[in-house]
């Protein structure tokens, strides 16, 4: 059996959005009745690690999706986590819960979001595997996957795939700074 990998899979507009400058998701209501492989990807999925915000968005969307998986929320304020699931907040090194995840071998890591933990998990060198699905929209404003950065990632693509509606599918391994 492999070791876990981390896996950043996001929803992104073709100009590079995450969400509307109000941290809104609706734009992606008209795609969610495609399969785009989310469940041979949540199959892998041990563990979901979010950021605080994204945490607050999901469980304003209604039932916990996640259930039967750990869920890490990096944040330093007590959570109130949602009755009958694995929730844990953490506010310590990135790098030592990582490897705390991955000795736990109960599957890949999925990097949920949002910007601030993305760039931090990529600066860090921990995101193993981008798994980007652009949808094709553009919102002109919002929220951006990738904020500035000095550090430079090489990617190599694995896969490229389209869905009907036009979502494209771009998987990428990490494979050094650059």
């Amino acid at each position: 059996m492999n070791a876990p990998i981390c896996r950043l899979y996001i929803a992104i507009s073709v100009d590079g959005y995450i969400a509307t400058p109000d941290g809104g998701v609706d734009w992606l209501e008209p795609y969610h009745h495609l399969d785009t492989g989310i469940q041979d990807f949540m199959d892998k999925i041990g563990t979901v690690v979010m950021g605080r915000n994204t945490y607050e968005q999901v469980l304003q969307l209604g039932d916990w999706p996640y259930a039967g998986k750990h869920a890490v929320v990096l944040t330093s304020r007590v959570l109130a986590p949602p009755a009958g699931h694995e929730v844990q907040a953490w506010s310590g090194d990135p790098r030592q819960l990582l490897s705390t995840l991955r000795k736990r071998g109960d599957g890949d890591v999925w990097l949920m979001g949002g910007a601030m933990v993305v760039r931090q998990w990529l600066d860090l060198d921990l995101v193993d595997r981008l798994e980007l699905y652009v949808i094709p929209v553009l919102l002109g404003d919002g929220i951006r996957l990738f904020r500035r950065s000095d550090h430079r990632h090489a990617l190599e693509l694995q896969a490229a795939t389209t869905w009907p509606g036009g979502i494209t599918g771009l998987h990428y391994y990490l494979i050094m700074d650059c």
